[in-house]
């Protein structure tokens, strides 16, 4: 009883004699709630501490981040404070160079479709390519050779520098005959099997099948994600292409063995890839 008068004479305010009598339990309450309330200041005060050290180091180590605010990973709203990588902007003056028949059986049919890579602008590297084109879901590749010559490819599985392959009937090659571009393209499909239609090196460019067409192919072996990650050596450029047909794609109806006509390898002066802009963001 003496603590809790003390109590009372410091400041704290208990029931007095002349009102309800006094129970111990306040009593006790009283003194460890007088005694804890430093302690508790403390540890708030220790807390703020290391929540401002955490930002700290994080502006340090990741100045690319908008945020600096600490979010739980286990908790449901984590994905909110999540920073994504800058939108790349598409080429909206580039017009669709396809007639809209040519993806009616995809999952590109009736979507806005819009030129997320041109390699005139955005440069002919491999790795400018990825820049633009990772993360964009099915696309269409559009390629320009020196002597006039367009043609294509359709990829259901996009591109995610996964130095890895996929197996799928969708995937297809196309061209056109005539140079005014201004017929139908005649479409080549996949031929021997699903197996490797689509190939996503880190280092290449479009690749279907492993020769039916490689636009910028790997100017180094590509080891795979068992070995390792690659290097940035050996990057390829996107105005050299390849083609063989009869294994991984059809030949053309003329019976050539290349999408190129006579000559197996080409040199592009353009390349563009158009993608949905509403697939590529659910990513």
């Amino acid at each position: 009883m003496k603590a809790a008068f003390n109590l009372m004479r410091k400041g704290l305010k208990l029931p007095t004699r002349k009102g309800p009598k006094i129970m111990l339990a306040q009593v006790v309450d009283a003194i460890f709630s007088q005694e804890l309330r430093p302690l508790k200041v403390a540890l708030a005060r220790d807390d703020l501490q290391k929540n401002n050290a955490i930002r700290l180091m994080a502006a340090v180590q990741y100045p690319w981040r908008r945020s600096s605010a600490v979010v739980s990973l286990f908790s449901r709203d984590s994905k909110k404070g999540k920073e994504r990588p800058p939108e790349s902007t598409y080429h909206d003056d580039v017009r669709l160079p396809f007639p809209a028949s040519l993806v009616a059986k995809t999952f590109l049919r009736d979507r806005e479709l819009k030129c997320c890579y041109d390699a005139a602008v955005d440069g002919f590297s491999a790795a400018n390519f990825h820049h633009k084109c990772d993360f964009k879901g099915p696309c269409v590749v559009i390629g320009y050779t020196d002597t006039s010559l367009k043609f294509g490819a359709f990829s259901p599985e996009g591109y995610r520098s996964t130095d890895d392959y996929y197996d799928t009937f969708d995937a297809f090659l196309f061209y056109w005959e005539n140079e005014a571009h201004d017929q139908e393209p005649i479409v080549l499909p996949k031929v021997g099997g699903s197996g490797a239609a689509l190939f996503d090196y880190a280092r290449g460019g479009p690749q279907f099948g492993a020769d039916g067409l490689l636009i910028g192919p790997p100017l180094a072996p590509v080891m795979g994600g068992f070995a390792g990650p690659d290097t940035n050596s050996g990057v390829g450029d996107l105005r050299r292409a390849k083609s063989r047909l009869g294994l991984s794609y059809a030949k053309r109806p003329d019976g050539k063995e290349s999408l190129f006509g006579d000559e197996s390898k080409a040199s592009l002066v353009q390349v563009l890839v158009f993608c949905s802009p509403y697939i590529a963001s659910l990513y």
